[in-house]
């Protein structure tokens, strides 16, 4: 049975300390020297209770070695990130936020000595160093998964990272003060299309009044194969058959499965299919959207700063220089400053809900699932898909018949570029590591981070 036995005299406090004994589930004798609180026992009769407790949990099968619980989170995660099983990108992401941002601050700290208030005070200082709610989402996402985890690895007894469904603490924020996405009119679309065509051909511009009037992502355009294009009408419309999206895994583009593995067929216009047929018909191959000059388009960094920025938010004249000629000023479109290319997808939703279809079948076609009892009884049929179609078309028509006058673009941006957007979710800033919460870390090192 449990008991205490007297160790070392503590001569700063000028007592004698003790530890208890108890019997582990294994049957072997574990030992603690110190409660919950991280202090020593001072008397045989708290040591002997301590160890009593831990012998009740053992026969209860509630029972958390606390030193199981002294595993760092570095460790606990090379071993954790074993035992999950996702898709390639979704790993990649997981992955990133680990070693950019979990792992540099909470790594050397023991999974037993995370407190709730240590991660808030953590969370609160990303958004104070201006880490996007997006980005704060994902990495709370990740390290509550993996202290879920932890919990039922008996590390520890409960999980000290917040659903994001408890109720509202601290600072009212209001609703509005969320950022706002940014989407474009069915003309707005067609400028910044315009606006890809001056600078990278057809391809750009295809691929853009694609994206508007299928909702398709930029990763799933990316991605599209000739082989996966039916523009022949057999009685069912012209349609895209979705299969892959392009991403980067270990630092090359590869094709996974679409985004929540949204496999699906997409009814599109004629418009569209004359268009995207125009195009493969210029530059047979493997890839629908291709780079200028024909090869793969690739959806990094130099994307967005050299191409969609400008087709965006337009582009200043730029003189000849070594190796390269001048290249003319690009006019911006008004109104849609700032939007990323998924800011198409969601004019296309808008587009869509202003028609008034069916919302199964807008949600099929943009790739979601509805949920309860809608989701289980409402189906698309091939009616609703045509008067998809039929509306778009007509969309189509209206916005190609208005003159091309200029209207709807600014003036063309003088001196210097602004900052460069490297990323659709998360645009790179100028920002100081993740610094630590300082005392509510228990036994956290005292380095900063690196």
């Amino acid at each position: 049975m449990a008991h205490a036995e007297k160790r070392t005299y503590d001569k700063r406090a000028k007592k004698w300390r003790y530890r208890g004994r108890y019997k582990l589930p294994n049957g072997k004798w574990g030992s603690v020297s110190r409660d919950d609180d991280g202090k020593p026992f001072y008397t045989e009769r708290s040591a002997e209770d301590y160890a009593h407790g831990l012998e009740v949990d053992v026969r209860r099968k509630v029972f958390l070695n606390p030193q199981d619980g002294k595993i760092t989170v570095a460790d606990w995660v090379a071993i954790w990130i074993e035992s999950i099983e996702l898709s390639p990108l979704s790993l990649r992401d997981y992955k990133s936020r680990l070693r950019a941002v979990i792992l540099p601050v909470w790594g050397s700290a023991a999974v037993r000595d995370i407190t709730q208030v240590a991660y808030r005070t953590w969370e609160l200082s990303l958004r104070k160093q201006g880490y996007a709610e997006n980005s704060i989402s994902g990495v709370r996402t990740v390290f509550r998964t993996l202290m879920q985890d932890a919990v039922a690895s008996k590390l520890r007894g409960d999980n000290p990272i917040p659903d994001g469904t408890a109720g509202r603490r601290g600072k009212y924020k209001s609703k509005r003060d969320a950022e706002e996405k940014i989407y474009p009119t069915a003309h707005q679309a067609l400028l910044v299309a315009r606006n890809g065509l001056a600078l990278r051909g057809l391809s750009m511009y295809a691929l853009v009044l694609t994206s508007f009037y299928t909702g398709l992502r930029i990763g799933e355009l990316a991605g599209l194969t000739q082989d996966r294009l039916q523009l022949d009408d057999r009685g069912r419309g012209p349609r895209i058959l979705l299969k892959y999206q392009s991403q980067y895994i270990d630092g090359k583009p590869t094709l996974v499965p679409a985004k929540y593995d949204s496999e699906r067929g997409l009814i599109i216009n004629d418009g569209l299919a004359t268009l995207l047929k125009e195009l493969v018909d210029s530059k047979p191959g493997e890839f629908v959207f291709t780079a200028p000059k024909g090869g793969r388009l690739l959806i990094g960094g130099d994307f967005y700063s050299d191409t969609w920025h400008p087709m965006v938010n337009g582009r200043a004249a730029k003189p000849t220089i070594r190796g390269r000629g001048a290249l003319p000023g690009i006019r911006p479109v008004v109104g849609i400053e700032g939007m990323v290319p998924h800011g198409l997808r969601h004019g296309q939703k808008v587009l869509l809900d202003e028609a008034g279809h069916p919302r199964v079948a807008v949600e099929e076609r943009m790739g979601h699932t509805l949920q309860g009892v809608e989701g289980t009884y409402s189906h698309t049929t091939l009616g609703m898909e045509l008067a998809i179609a039929a509306s778009l078309q007509a969309t189509w028509e209206t916005v190609f018949s208005l003159p091309g006058d200029g209207a709807g673009y600014g003036p063309v941006p003088t001196g210097d570029e602004p900052e460069k957007l490297i990323s659709q979710e998360s645009p790179r800033r100028r920002r100081k590591h993740p610094q630590r919460p300082g005392v509510l870390l228990r036994n956290a090192p005292t380095g900063s981070a690196k």
